[in-house]
């Protein structure tokens, strides 16, 4: 009598996986080069812009640039910020090379390329596998080398020879989204170990854009509504004010001289300070604490008084006796008191405004024309007064 064994092509399949798998995971990486032998490769290094177009997970490609990245630092390369690169680059190609170069002295473009990113789980095992190219290139495109490599893992019941506890242990492991962290972290230890070393930059930091210098800040106002807060330092680096968690660029205007304007409801506390900040587009930072204008809180209305061609700013009275009214302010609300005034011509309370004249007494002068004119009164230190438009204080 003849038994037909019942599970004999369920074993055939799992031991032709088992061999496929194995096959895979002897894969080593391979190198393309245009390098002379022992050459090192420039320091100076960009991660182009990721090719979300391929269909991979956006979080599984940054997984892997975040590993590249982080691998590329450890061997001693100077990495330039993504936010640069991306500022800069308008497609993942990056034709604006030749601009990073210049203004960042980037001297290499590292591309990296995914081509496969999977996570396969089996009844009794499972197998993930990443496959991917890194490139370098230099400032006129031209490839001086490539590494191309397949990083693969197994495990559970099926790929651990009878270890029935090891197998379950490595199963629960692969459950969850470590699988993919761990793959990115192996693949890219593999191929950035594959570059030539870095060349030794430390003698030339300055001179490489590495280091900045944040020379002087300064914070004034411009009109009743804003103030400009303005930074001086290394040229072709990235300015910020920060308050608390909040980050906004500063504009480089000019070489070195960075600047933005912000609305008089941007402030700071003492629990939040502001700060500026200047960094490079290789990471290097500096920062400075700034203190933001503060307004009076007083107001001029009920305080103005005005006539067809002359408008004054007096201070409040001292009890009843209306010889006392004093222009100027007494003692009890010094923090009122007007060293100059300001008119700026606006089309509503809200503005825009636009500066008119300025007084160094605590009357002006009118325009003659009929502008809707507003009045800020100017205080010690500096301070201003809320604005008030002239005839309806």
């Amino acid at each position: 009598m003849t038994t037909t064994p019942t599970h004999l092509p369920t074993r055939i399949g799992i031991m032709a996986l088992g061999c496929i798998c194995a096959l895979l995971q002897g894969c080593s990486p391979t190198i393309r080069t245009e390098l002379p032998a022992g050459a090192p490769l420039p320091s100076h290094v960009a991660m182009l812009p990721a090719d979300y177009s391929v269909d991979i997970p956006r979080e599984r490609i940054e997984l892997v640039r975040a590993a590249v990245r982080s691998e590329l630092q450890n061997r001693k390369f100077i990495v330039a910020e993504d936010a640069v690169v991306n500022s800069v680059c308008s497609t993942p190609s990056c034709p604006e090379r030749s601009v990073l170069a210049s203004r960042y002295l980037i001297d290499t473009f590292a591309t990296l390329t995914i081509e496969s990113f999977s996570k396969n789980n089996f009844l009794a095992g499972f197998y993930n596998q990443l496959a991917g190219t890194l490139s370098v290139a230099d400032r006129n495109g031209k490839e001086l080398l490539a590494v191309e490599y397949t990083e693969s893992e197994r495990g559970g019941l099926l790929f651990n020879s009878g270890q029935v506890v090891q197998g379950v242990i490595s199963q629960v492991k692969n459950s969850g989204d470590a699988a993919y962290e761990e793959l990115a972290l192996e693949f890219a230890k593999a191929v950035v170990e594959k570059l030539p070393a870095p060349t030794e930059t430390a003698a030339s930091a300055r001179q490489e854009g590495l280091e900045v210098e944040l020379l002087d800040v300064s914070a004034e106002w411009q009109t009743p509504s804003t103030y400009t807060v303005c930074a001086k330092g290394t040229p072709h680096s990235f300015a910020s004010l920060l308050i608390g968690s909040n980050r906004t660029t500063l504009r480089e205007t000019s070489p070195g001289r960075y600047c933005s304007a912000f609305s008089a409801l941007v402030s700071s506390s003492p629990n939040t300070p502001a700060a500026v900040e200047i960094r490079s587009a290789f990471g290097n930072s500096q920062r400075e604490e700034i203190s933001l204008p503060v307004r009076s809180p007083c107001a001029l209305t009920d305080r103005l008084q005005t006539t067809d061609s002359k408008v004054t700013v007096q201070c409040a009275m001292v009890g009843t006796d209306l010889s006392k009214v004093q222009v100027g302010c007494s003692n009890a609300v010094k923090v009122c008191k007007a060293e100059k005034l300001v008119l700026f011509s606006a089309p509503s309370d809200a503005g825009p405004f636009s500066k008119v004249s300025e007084s160094s007494a605590t009357s002006a002068k009118l325009p003659s024309t009929g502008q809707n004119i507003h009045v800020v009164a100017i205080g010690t230190g500096g301070v201003p007064s809320l604005p008030v438009a002239v005839g309806k204080q």
